[in-house]
């Protein structure tokens, strides 16, 4: 029979795991590869509790005591919640940037023309979704989903339950990475915006010197084909652009663990 001790010993332990599940299942909801519709719930909460239980096992003596009053825990959770949609946050700042990339080239060559007439219609990112693809490829490519597993540990070592702190420094990192997504998505789009800009000068020097040219129309048919000529010209260099962008992703989602923690540092 078991007696007080074990049995508070092993409760401890128990509710130590579940505030660990809460961190991995925020990085599973909303972290790139994992958030994923094609994976299926019940893998997702199979592979958070696999990670939970192999982090429980592995650093539940390093935890703090925890106080086992409900308001407590409830404290305790939004807190490991808050953890792990950072890390998700920090790591989904090149997917975001490739999704804004695709939407101004989407909207340049018109493929989001419905919008001017209906802007309450949702219209999906045709531009977007491929680049979204091929930005988690590369992720894929280069271990992204490994190291953002590793970042759940580095997490657990760095920001033990209950103790993180917003900082000046992860506000400011934080509004940095979002002026990120700009820079990276302007970086991204930048060859074929500039194609169907000169594309938009040539109509418009067209249109004064033949004023009977229907120039809507033909700006429709010349700006599909040659957003798709740059398209396929132009992506080796996102491909490169993604690649460097998700290695820096790497070292920013590390100083936002560790500014969540900065005695740890």
């Amino acid at each position: 029979m078991i007696d007080s001790i074990t049995l508070f010993f092993l409760s401890g332990k128990f509710i130590i795991g579940l505030l660990f599940l809460v961190r991995i299942g925020g990085v599973m909801i909303a972290g790139p590869f994992f958030r994923s519709q094609a994976i299926i719930p019940q893998m997702k909460i199979m592979i958070a509790v696999i990670i939970a239980i192999s982090v429980t096992t592995a650093f539940w003596q390093s935890q703090p005591e925890i106080d086992l009053h409900l308001w407590n825990l409830v404290y305790l959770v939004f807190k490991e919640t808050f953890v792990g949609v950072a890390i998700s946050f920090s790591a989904n700042i090149v997917f975001w940037a490739a999704r804004f990339a695709g939407g101004m080239i989407d909207f340049d060559m018109g493929y989001q023309t419905g919008l001017l007439f209906n802007a309450d219609e949702s219209s999906p990112t045709l531009v977007g979704e491929f680049f979204d693809m091929i930005t988690l490829m590369i992720f894929l490519l280069i271990n992204g989903h490994h190291y953002l597993i590793e970042s759940i540990y580095a997490s657990i070592r760095a920001v033990p339950i209950g103790r993180f702190v917003i900082t000046e420094s992860t506000v400011s990192l934080f509004l940095r990475m979002s002026t990120t997504v700009m820079i990276i998505g302007i970086k991204m789009a930048a060859p074929v915006l500039v194609a169907l800009f000169m594309t938009n000068l040539a109509l418009s020097f067209l249109a004064r010197v033949a004023p009977q040219t229907n120039i809507f129309i033909l700006s429709l048919q010349a700006k599909i084909a040659i957003g798709l000529v740059m398209l396929l010209i132009t992506t080796p260099l996102f491909v490169m652009v993604a690649k460097f962008s998700l290695g820096s992703m790497e070292n920013e989602l590390m100083r936002v663990i560790y500014t969540l923690n900065p005695g740890k540092v």
